[in-house]
């Protein structure tokens, strides 16, 4: 719990950093989270545990979960175009890096830590190709998002380091103990930013339909479909329980960014953002 307890303390940390120091900028943290020390901490939560099946299915249960969800709530739920597109698809979006990483790695250690890297992975494929394709509805060029996933280092050292795990290459004790360097420097930064993020939020009113359907979407709807998926493969109940974690994960302020390019109501998905990161401090317990 303790631990727990130190994730939440980082957040708190960049949340009044931003409040008492307004020159504190979230950009340029994660610029220099996302392309210097995010690959550290791909690559080093990849190299720790031997690739096998349950490492590899992590990923692909979370992507069939999250694209049942989507389907189920798309034909279920009815709003208009723009307020539909925030009621299904950001409740799929996430934070599995900036909270899902540190978090799992905290409760469940290195299998933890490898787990949630790589599920982050396919998070991030999911959010620059469907995601904004389905936030533009049209509008947006597939090749933009294709251009955007070949910029993003993490991707590059996550593929290095499964193909040098699959190979059966280990990597020298100090080299990891550098590469461990940068992955605990990330994952304070990525808590950090996200604790900037939150105290950025401007709290606007939002209807009370869309805020539960994208509640219960979250919290109801994807664990659940989740939690039955999990029934058909035998996996270590550790590994069932960090892809449920990352799948209750709140919504990624990655949202917000999506919603502003895009004009859906970025206001109001803030305000979404806030309330699912507050369910989820109590979710998180559930884990302990």
């Amino acid at each position: 719990m303790l631990v727990v307890f130190g994730i939440y303390l980082f957040i708190v940390i960049g949340f009044f950093a931003k409040k008492f120091f307004k020159e504190v900028e979230a950009k340029t943290l994660v610029i220099l989270s996302t392309y210097f020390l995010q690959p550290f901490l791909t690559f080093w939560g990849i190299m720790l545990v031997k690739v096998n099946f349950n490492l590899i299915i992590s990923p692909i249960i979370y992507l069939i979960s999250v694209f049942l969800a989507f389907f189920v709530a798309f034909f279920i739920f009815d709003f208009e175009k723009k307020l539909k597109t925030i009621a299904v698809v950001t409740p799929l979006i996430g934070n599995t890096g900036n909270l899902g990483i540190p978090l799992s790695f905290a409760l469940f250690g290195e299998i933890g830590a490898s787990i949630a890297t790589i599920i982050n992975l396919a998070n991030v494929f999911f959010i620059y190709s469907f995601g904004i394709f389905f936030f533009a509805r049209g509008k947006y060029e597939f090749k933009t998002a294709l251009k955007k996933i070949v910029k993003i280092p993490v991707l590059w050292a996550g593929i290095l380091a499964l193909v040098l795990n699959i190979s059966g290459i280990e990597i020298n004790n100090d080299v990891m103990k550098i590469l461990q360097m940068g992955a605990y420097a990330s994952i304070v930064v990525q808590l950090l930013i996200f604790g900037i993020y939150l105290a950025e939020v401007k709290i606007k009113e939002v209807e009370r339909k869309l805020v539960f359907v994208v509640l219960f979407n979250k919290f109801i709807l994807l664990p659940l479909i989740t939690f039955f998926i999990l029934k058909f493969f035998s996996l270590p109940t550790v590994y069932k329980k960090a892809i449920m974690l990352e799948v209750l994960t709140p919504l990624a302020v990655t949202n917000v960014n999506l919603a502003a390019l895009f004009d859906l109501y970025p206001q109001k998905v803030a305000f979404l953002i806030v309330v699912s990161s507050i369910i989820f401090v109590f979710v998180a317990f559930l884990f302990i």
